[in-house]
């Protein structure tokens, strides 16, 4: 076993949070109005839905890998297609985050640089975290689980001086079509509880996991809404204009502002454990890919992927908004099917305890 339920849950709580407080809330404000919060909580059933599902799986098919599931249910062929599809799942689900986290950087915090200087290191790191795969990944959450809580708590407390909640009214009187849009339009930024899915057979067998990862993911989700309530408070129907959410918030809220920039040190904070959120779609890619081709081309897979990544970030400079309304179109679909659909199928009609088949 390579993953602890205390790294899991730590883990999760991490990437759910610190993946939701830049370009997300503007991106449902453009639909929802001052109904924003409605629109990630109904992501947020959705997910907590999909966490359900990934626990009765760990539970069903407690000791077996989902590769075994697969290979069991639907042939080795049929489980080597299903993982290669993951792959290049998990490497388009890391994309939109990329160009979001690359433009912040250089827009907001190295305006005056070549993006190769600013961003380029994190590429270094992603092949390093690559290679040593599930490890590294539970024991930086452990590492990064407290710098996580103090910049999103020091950011919200920031931002929270500056609300005003007549723009939260009137409440849930925007159309729910447009609400609904809203959140399917959100969508890319969901999907973290797929991980637990990816671990079955992986985690070490311990007592209270389901409390953990479920404690977790709450925790993250409300956090997450308090991001949403304050960003609409404070912008109101200037919302939509305002990408970077939580550090612009954050930089209007200060009274100090002529002592200290202590909106830096919660988004420095943030952008180090975004860096684990970033890397985790990468590594569960070249998980997938190393079951299909063996474990010895782990390297192999890892460079490539950093490598790429590092092109497609420098080269490609078309505008955020293009980038996500392209994936929203075209990829969102595919993410519903893969993060929503297939676990519940495997849940329901996947074989335990080795069945084939083709048994008598």
């Amino acid at each position: 076993m390579d993953i602890s339920k205390k790294q899991v849950s730590l883990l999760l709580f991490i990437i759910t949070t610190v993946s939701k407080f830049l370009i997300l809330p503007s991106v449902y404000s453009n639909y929802a109005a001052q109904d924003v919060w409605f629109a990630g909580l109904l992501n947020f059933a959705l997910d907590g839905a999909l966490l359900a599902t990934a626990l009765l799986v760990l539970k069903k098919f407690e000791g077996r890998t989902l590769y075994e599931i697969f290979s069991d249910t639907i042939g080795k062929f049929g489980a080597n297609a299903v993982f290669i599809l993951y792959a290049a799942y998990f490497l388009l689900k890391a994309t939109v985050p990329l160009f979001e986290q690359r433009n912040f950087i250089e827009i907001t915090l190295y305006e005056t640089l070549p993006s190769v200087i600013t961003f380029l290191p994190f590429f270094f790191v992603a092949f390093y975290a690559c290679v040593k795969g599930l490890k590294v990944m539970g024991r930086t959450a452990e590492m990064l689980i407290w710098p996580s809580v103090l910049g999103l708590l020091l950011a919200i407390g920031l931002a929270f001086v500056s609300v005003d909640f007549n723009n939260l009214q009137p409440v849930l009187k925007n159309p729910l079509k447009q609400t609904l849009t809203g959140s399917y339009s959100g969508l890319i930024w969901y999907g973290q509880p797929l991980m637990l899915f990816f671990l079955t057979g992986k985690i070490r067998k311990e007592k209270h996991f389901n409390a953990w990862a479920t404690v977790a993911f709450c925790a993250a989700a409300f956090l997450s809404e308090v991001i949403f309530v304050s960003f609409t408070a404070i912008y109101g129907v200037l919302a939509p204009r305002e990408i970077y959410a939580l550090p612009k918030m954050t930089k209007y809220g200060i009274t100090l502002a002529n002592i200290l920039r202590f909106d830096y040190i919660a988004t420095l904070l943030l952008l180090t454990s975004s860096t684990l959120s970033l890397t985790v779609p990468l590594i569960f890619a070249v998980e997938c890919l190393c079951e299909v081709f063996g474990e010895n081309k782990r390297t192999i897979f890892s460079a490539a992927i950093a490598v790429s990544g590092a092109i497609l970030t420098v080269v490609m400079r078309l505008r955020f908004r293009e980038i996500v309304m392209l994936f929203e179109k075209y990829f969102t679909p595919i993410m519903c099917v893969l993060c929503y659909i297939i676990p519940l199928i495997t849940l329901i009609f996947g074989r335990k305890n080795n069945e084939k088949i083709l048994e008598k």
